[in-house]
């Protein structure tokens, strides 16, 4: 008997009591075990001795004399027991004896059956083991105690299952935690979704990336292709959509006009002027969900390498455009050279090589295509390991937006352009797009001055 005296209904804890003074094992073998029924376990004596009974009620008041609850929360809970009709009517059954079957069962108690060998009731309090079951009236009392440390969901329930019961308390302290304010805004971020790749190119300088960067307190540019790798480092006098336009056309016109340029959103890229550039010059410009620069990965993984070329070619007193012809000129993750693959040839730096290395040489588009979908599926998979996807959101549901560290609440107005991402409103009436890892639905019901018209409009 392992299991503690105050953990065991009162009729376990007679027998207990009367067991003690003997030393014996049990030991359970299932009925179908046992061919021949034991005739002393199905037709006991009906004589019953008051004063040993008795005794035992005696004992086991003691026990629970010892609960580490207060007097007066006793008091508390035994008054209001005796006001709760559904636990009146749940003493009632205990005292009469529980019906052979379940549909006989009075229906405002009926969601104790499961529970009803275990149940008793001393000095007016209904115990389910050794935990007390509260009354109606002081459930939402005892869920905020329970909730007072702002303790996570889970440490909560476990908390309030070690010493309290009551039907659907579970269900209770899920809904107290998931609307917690407090608890909410200071929430960790949400798990990364799958990885959604970019689609391969068919040709070189199909589709770009772009990106804006400070390095040594000056601006600078870098255009990618997603096709080769092959990037271009400019430098820029300011960060202005002219600026920018006047570095991106000196681009195409060495190497073509894009189909779709991706960038960020930032102020250079999200004016008028931008945009009556990309309809002059014919191509599709396509924006990232604000402030998640994964979905950005390779301008973001160029902007790192340019930067630690520069670097090292300041510690090193070296011409950085050197460092930059040598990466140009570099096979990279065992493809040909981001030259190769977009000029079909090598360029010629300072290493020595022969007129036939630097003649020109078509690359394979289908295997390099295929190896590249090859490395895709294998970045996919290590990354999808600790990913999981989150649920739509829906126009008009109760959110919170992920704002420097803190959870603050939005409501969703519709499904921005950019996948995974959405637009909603704040309880200042701003305006945000947003990828979905930076929404957080909650059990929330925001008000309605949430869905009036936004006062102003912000990335």
């Amino acid at each position: 008997m392992r299991k503690p005296l105050a953990a065991a209904p009162p009729r376990l804890q007679r027998m207990i009591l009367q067991l003690q003074k003997y030393d014996f094992t049990i030991t359970h073998r299932p009925g179908k075990d046992i061919p021949v029924a034991d005739t002393l376990s199905r037709k006991f004596l009906t004589y019953k001795d008051s004063s040993l009974s008795e005794g035992m009620d005696m004992q086991v008041h003691t026990v629970y004399s010892n609960l580490p609850v207060s007097d007066t929360k006793l008091k508390e809970i035994q008054a209001e027991t005796e006001k709760d009709s559904q636990l009146t009517q749940l003493r009632k059954v205990i005292q009469d004896g529980w019906p052979e079957e379940r549909r006989k069962c009075p229906q405002s108690v009926s969601e104790f059956w499961n529970h009803r060998d275990e149940l008793s009731q001393i000095n007016g309090i209904i115990f389910k083991g050794e935990k007390i079951i509260i009354p109606t009236s002081l459930r939402e009392e005892i869920l905020t105690k329970i909730h007072a440390g702002h303790m996570g969901m889970e440490k909560c329930k476990q908390r309030a299952r070690d010493i309290l019961f009551w039907p659907g308390m579970c269900k209770q302290i899920e809904d107290i935690v998931g609307k917690c304010a407090i608890c909410l805004e200071r929430r960790p971020s949400n798990t990364k979704e799958p990885m959604l790749p970019h689609c391969i190119p068919d040709r070189p300088w199909q589709v770009v990336a772009t990106d804006l960067f400070t390095w040594n307190n000056k601006d600078y540019i870098v255009t990618v292709d997603y096709y080769s790798r092959y990037f271009e480092l400019d430098k820029l006098h300011s960060t202005t959509s002219a600026a920018v336009i006047h570095k991106l056309k000196a681009a195409f016109a060495r190497h073509g006009i894009v189909e779709t340029l991706i960038s960020d959103n930032g102020p250079c890229y999200k004016s008028n002027e931008f945009e009556s550039f990309t309809k002059a010059w014919e191509f599709t410009h396509v924006t990232t969900s604000p402030h998640y620069p994964q979905s950005n990965g390779l301008a973001e993984k160029s902007v790192q390498i340019a930067k630690s070329l520069m670097d090292k070619a300041k510690a090193d007193k070296r011409d950085p455009y050197l460092s930059l012809l040598e990466y140009r000129n570099t096979p990279v993750d065992n493809f040909k050279s981001p030259a190769q693959l977009l000029m079909s040839r090598r360029l010629r730096s300072i290493l020595p090589s022969t007129n036939q290395q630097l003649q020109p040489e078509v690359v394979s588009y289908k295997e390099m295509h295929e190896k590249r979908a090859q490395r895709q599926q294998q970045q996919k998979r290590y990354y999808d390991r600790s990913a999981r996807p989150l649920p739509p959101l829906i126009d008009g549901e109760s959110v919170r937006i992920q704002e420097h560290g803190l959870w603050k609440p939005a409501v969703v107005i519709q499904p921005a352009d950019t996948e995974r991402s959405y637009h909603v409103r704040t309880a200042e009436g701003a305006m945000y797009c947003r990828n979905r890892r930076h929404l957080l639905n909650t059990k929330e019901q925001h008000t309605d001055e949430m869905n009036c018209s936004p006062e102003r409009e912000l990335d």
